[in-house]
Formats: C-alpha cells, sequence, structure tokens
C-alpha cells in the first residue's frame, strides 16, 4: 500500500486524538522508527493493525472506521492532486472517470499501487452502479470515497452495497442514487 494512504491516515488520526494517539498505533503496529514516503510501498497488514486497534479504541465496527477513512481520504487526495481534480465537471463525471482518468493518472504517479478493478455503468442521471475488486477487500473505503467526492462535490447521495465480498460474493456492487434537491 502507498505511503500516501499512511500519510492520510496519520493527519486523519492526529487531527482526532493526537499525535500521542498516532505515535502509540506506530509503535505497536510497526517496525521501530517507521516513517512513511507518499510513493514508496508498505505492507497493508500495517493499514489494517491500525484501522483495527481504532476501531476498538473506539468501540465501533471496523467496516465504520474504514468507511470514515475512507470519506476522508478523497479531501485528502482531492488537495495534493489538484490537477487531477480539475479534469472533473462534477461528482459523476469524477465517478465514471475512476477508471480511465483515476487509475491511469495514479499509475502514471506511482509504481505497482495495486489498485482495485472498478467499473461504473451510469444507469440513469440519478442513478450509478459501481462494480468493486480487489483481493484486499477495500470496499468499505472505497464507499467512503465515494461519500467523500459527494461531499467535495455537494452532492447529496446514497449507496446500497448488498452485493459484497465480504458476505462470499467475488465482487461488490454499489448502488449509487444521486439526490436532486
Amino acid at each position: 500500500m502507498k505511503g500516501i494512504i499512511f500519510n492520510v491516515l496519520e493527519e486523519m488520526i492526529v487531527a482526532q486524538a493526537g499525535m500521542e494517539v498516532w505515535n502509540t498505533l506506530l509503535e505497536k503496529h510497526t517496525p521501530q522508527n517507521r516513517v512513511y514516503v507518499s510513493a514508496k510501498n508498505y505492507p497493508e497488514t500495517e493499514l489494517f493493525a491500525i484501522a483495527t486497534d481504532v476501531a476498538a479504541l473506539l468501540n465501533v465496527p471496523l467496516q465504520q472506521v474504514v468507511k470514515a477513512f475512507g470519506q476522508y481520504l478523497f479531501s485528502g487526495l482531492a488537495t495534493r492532486h489538484t490537477g487531477v481534480m480539475t479534469r472533473f465537471s462534477g461528482f459523476t463525471s469524477l465517478v465514471m472517470g475512476i477508471h480511465n482518468v483515476i487509475h491511469v493518472e495514479v499509475n502514471k504517479l506511482y509504481h505497482e499501487p495495486a489498485l482495485p478493478t472498478i467499473s461504473c455503468v451510469l444507469v440513469n442521471n440519478h442513478n450509478i452502479e459501481l462494480t468493486y475488486h480487489s483481493p484486499r477487500k477495500l470496499c468499505f473505503c472505497a464507499e467512503g470515497l465515494i461519500f467523500g467526492a459527494a461531499e467535495y462535490y455537494q452532492q447529496a447521495i446514497t449507496i446500497k452495497h448488498d452485493v459484497c465480498m465480504h458476505h462470499g460474493d467475488e465482487k461488490c456492487i454499489l448502488n449509487i442514487e444521486l439526490i436532486n434537491d
């Protein structure tokens, strides 16, 4: 997993719980003196261990922590990659451009980013069907990223996530409904 993901995770934890909590999590779950460099790869087990500990500390389900991180992650990535963000006219444009724009740019910026397979279909003006597959099964992070994008573009949405790898399905299907005022 790329260091940039850990950089944003650090920002989130420090902002919400303080540097002492972040340092305690690093000490407990990573090699001594771990510093995350945005373009380098790190074991995803470190992210899962930190997220699991945060869920236990907050006494909330891990999926809720991963989704909240995904939502926070969107703003962290958007502020770091404003040039990519200018390529989208709004929420629907961004979601529909995940594979052909965002993942293409990520592959240019980062060596071996291990991206999930994502495809989107615009069902109608109010519905997008997003299909997600990854051996990491971070669909809840993807869901959080989508909520983060909706917040960024001030687009009210709901997501139905009935088909899920965590329930034994081979892929996840997220049905995104755009709610217009």
